[in-house]
């Protein structure tokens, strides 16, 4: 990779490159688009694609709905400071 390269995808990326680093980057990338080159030459053709490396599952508990005690219920909204129609208000925050 050269210079003009590395002006071109840092001016793309909306990054800064200082003259001097421009010799050191273009073969840094040149190391890694190598290294993908090579990546792309091994055999996968009795690979399974996956999604991600690790195995994932769903670790929510199931939404259950449960009656509500009125007792509980009237007594939390009469111990707060200020209701109104039988609900908790609450200063705005925005």
């Amino acid at each position: 990779m050269d210079k003009k390269t590395v002006q071109h995808i840092a001016k793309l990326s909306y990054l800064h490159v200082d003259e001097d680093e421009l010799t050191t980057i273009a073969n840094e990338l040149s190391s890694i688009l190598a290294y993908v080159s090579e990546l792309n030459t091994v055999d996968t053709e009795d690979t399974e694609a996956m999604g991600r490396a690790a195995a994932h599952t769903n670790v929510f508990r199931k939404d259950e709905t449960h009656p509500a005690d009125l007792e509980c219920v009237a007594a939390l909204v009469n111990a707060a400071p200020d209701t109104s129609e039988g609900y908790i208000k609450v200063k705005a925050i925005l």
